[in-house]
């Protein structure tokens, strides 16, 4: 089972929700990722024990991504590079400690995020909205 959660306020961009799981199920496909797993957009990094702007729990199957006033692209990104941990880890990749800077593990992790990117907004005319600008109202605001 795969679900994406997102906080309430977000649902007034319904083009951008559809977008974030257009890009989910692309992602997953393309990696690929065989299992289920959760997604949950945050608005508190503290709250959800994100120190940056991702994470993902080894093991749980869970990505949580920090998205207040961060752009749709930007999110993605992060979604990416988390998803592809969650595919590192049904390989049985990570393993001991992980370098979270630098390193094999965090490597593939950056260049698969933008190759994702790319390849998901070039698949398809109406994927390229995912760079829209936040003068445009684009922005995802998250409170």
């Amino acid at each position: 089972m795969r679900k994406l959660y997102i906080p309430s306020n977000i649902q007034e961009f319904p083009e951008k929700v559809y977008l974030v799981g257009d890009f989910i199920n692309f992602c997953s496909q393309f990696l690929p990722i065989s299992g289920g797993f959760k997604v949950f957009i945050v608005n508190d990094r503290d709250k959800h024990g994100i120190s940056t702007t991702a994470a993902y729990h080894r093991g749980d199957n869970l990505i949580k991504v920090y998205g207040k006033n961060r752009t749709l692209v930007d999110i993605l990104r992060s979604i990416a590079h988390e998803l592809t941990h969650l595919m590192q880890d049904e390989k049985g990749l990570l393993v001991g400690q992980i370098q979270d800077a630098g390193g094999p593990i965090e490597n593939e992790a950056n260049a698969k995020a933008g190759e994702l990117i790319k390849l998901y907004a070039k698949s398809k005319p109406e994927r390229k909205r995912i760079y829209e600008s936040a003068r445009k109202n684009r922005t995802i605001l998250i409170r």
